[in-house]
């Protein structure tokens, strides 16, 4: 029995030993066949280890993906990162490197780097080869070259930023600035139009009304005078008490004021920013107690006169100055709408209030000139005058006479002041030309005009001479009939100030507050550095404002249908004095 057991086990690991044989016969067959199918497609054969490796792997897989080998599988994200290095290193390479022999240059030696005028880097025996050989031609762009033009840079290192984007970016911005403003005067001058051709409508309005009138009433061709001058206890009541000191200028040169319908108050001035220098108008609200202020440049030297545009709300302003040129500007949007060159400085202009399409301006050499908003590249005509003296000496002043029926002046026009004396330009019908009127007592150096539209009454003020020592204010009152000429000017009253007036200061003749009729006039007298307030009906002083030790270049009459809110502004080269009716 027990041999025939030893038989069994002896057969049983004969059986086992066979079947390992044949595992290993297998397993070697299938490894030559994997070595024949690497073999096939040029794959390495993994040694043992690697094998091993796999196996193991397979057995105990890892919780994620960042825990294989690199070796054996790199993520996506890795090969993005090369990839990007890669090409940093080229784009490094190419910016360091010579275009002809691929080579980096150095900041020493032969090989170092150089340029041509057209800015392209070379290794600098490489460049002088070249030129030799293939040319005298840039083998980058083909510009013409030669060995002369050849620079070297002294340099460390080399490194370009692509500004590219911020470039396009600063054009496309500077561009759209430009559409901006040209979409801004655009919509200005469209407002402007709409507003004139408002205010032609309601002209026409005014005069069928009017004719309306004279058919009803049936007066023939009576003329009724103005509102008398009158000269009562009760008119003489009242007078200006200081209300508030506005300052202008720290460094002066503020010079004329222009006012809009009682809301809004400009003063010229020089421009406080270095950067951008010039002159301008300092806009003061009239509705918020003086508290809105700002300024806004257009001109390149001094503004000598400011005119409001006779259509109240458009706030459509008219100056002109010593950089020979007439502009119209919107102080609604700041913007200047138009500009006229001029042959000489401008000293002076005004609107015809009759017609608001037209507006004139009197210049240095003597020159008027009419303008019309609808002509935007020349003035409309020049009214010429037939003195041989007038025709040289500046317009310091202009002022529109408007027409009016019920008026002992049967015409409307301008009325200028030279350093000759006063004129007057009778405004003609369609077919004729201004008609000058001279007038003979109002000769000298006339620094201002002022007229008053209530009482048809026009004041000239006249600097100190040789033969009359005091500055003169002469308020007069212009006179004719149909059938009567030339026009007369009807001397009222005459004041006398100081004895110097070197600064071309200018007078005012206006309603005392609360009052129809009774006439006030206010002037600058350099010489006790105060502002003189006189009553026209009594020719008597009524009181001396003070403007702090300067003289007073311009004053202006600030009425409201409140009395108390009456306010005058009298203007010096630093400051803005205000006094209030009281």
């Amino acid at each position: 029995m027990e041999e025939e057991q030893r038989e069994t086990q002896a057969d049983m690991q004969e059986e086992e030993r066979e079947e390992e044989e044949e595992d290993v016969i297998e397993i070697q067959s299938e490894e030559e066949e994997e070595e024949n199918i690497h073999r096939s497609h040029d794959v390495p054969v993994l040694p043992n280890l690697a094998l091993e490796a796999i196996e193991r792997l397979r057995e105990n897989p890892p919780l994620d993906e960042d825990s294989l080998c690199d070796d054996f599988q790199p993520t996506r994200k890795k090969r993005k990162q090369n990839q990007k290095k890669d090409m940093s290193m080229s784009d490094e390479n190419e910016g360091q490197t010579c275009s002809i022999c691929f080579e980096g240059w150095s900041n020493s030696g032969n090989h170092r780097i150089a340029s041509l005028r057209c800015g392209h880097l070379f290794g600098y025996i490489c460049i002088e080869k070249w030129l030799k050989g293939q040319g005298e031609r840039c083998p980058q762009c083909n510009a013409k070259a030669k060995k002369g033009d050849i620079r070297i840079i002294y340099t460390k290192s080399i490194s370009a930023i692509d500004t590219t984007e911020r470039d396009r970016a600063l054009m496309e911005l500077e561009e759209e600035k430009l559409a901006r403003i040209a979409a801004q005067k655009s919509e200005g001058q469209a407002l402007i139009q709409y507003q004139l051709a408002k205010a032609e409508c309601e002209r026409v309005k005014e005069e069928l009304r009017a004719c309306k009138q004279q058919l009803e009433q049936y007066r023939g061709r009576g003329i009724v005078s103005e509102p008398a001058l009158t000269n009562t206890p009760e008119a003489c009541q009242g007078i200006f008490q200081p209300y508030k000191v506005i300052p202008i200028s720290s460094t002066g040169g503020a010079r004329v004021l222009g006012l809009q319908d009682s809301s809004m108050l400009v003063v010229s001035r020089p421009s406080s920013n270095s950067l951008f220098p010039g002159f301008g108008l300092t806009k003061i609200s009239l509705l918020d107690d003086m508290r809105s202020r700002e300024f806004v440049r257009i001109h390149d030297k001094c503004i000598r006169d400011v005119q409001f545009s006779p259509q109240g709300g458009n706030q459509l302003v008219l100056t002109t100055g010593l950089d020979k040129t007439l502009q119209l500007t919107s102080l609604q949007s700041n913007i200047v709408v138009q500009k006229y060159s001029l042959p000489a400085p401008g000293w002076s202009c005004c609107w015809d209030t009759d017609e608001s399409n037209y507006f004139m301006c009197g210049l240095a050499n003597g020159s008027l000139y009419q303008y019309d908003l609808r002509r935007t590249d020349s003035y409309l005509s020049e009214i010429k005058s037939t003195t041989s003296s007038s025709s040289s000496v500046p317009i310091t002043a202009l002022t529109y006479v408007p027409f009016s029926r019920s008026s002992s002046l049967s015409c409307s026009g301008i009325l200028a002041g030279t350093l000759d004396g006063g004129l007057f330009w009778e405004k003609p019908s369609a077919s004729e030309s201004y008609k000058l009127h001279p007038f003979s007592y109002l000769s000298g150096n006339c620094t201002s005009i002022s007229f008053e539209p209530v009482t048809r009454h026009c004041m000239a003020s006249f600097r100190p001479s040789k033969r009359l020592p005091a500055s003169r204010h002469i308020v007069c009152q212009l006179k004719n009939t149909p059938l009567t000429e030339p026009i007369s000017c009807q001397v009222v009253h005459s004041f006398n100030g100081g004895t110097t007036n070197r600064v071309l200061s200018r007078s005012l003749l206006f309603q005392r507050p609360g009052t129809v009729g009774q006439l006030l006039v206010a002037y600058g007298n350099e010489s006790l550095n105060k502002t003189c307030l006189c009553d026209v009906g009594s020719a008597a002083a009524i009181q001396n404002l003070s403007t702090d030790r300067e003289p007073c270049l311009d004053i202006v009459s600030i009425t409201h249908p409140n009395e108390r809110d009456a306010l005058l502004a009298l203007l010096t080269e630093h400051k803005l004095h205000l006094y209030q009716w009281t």
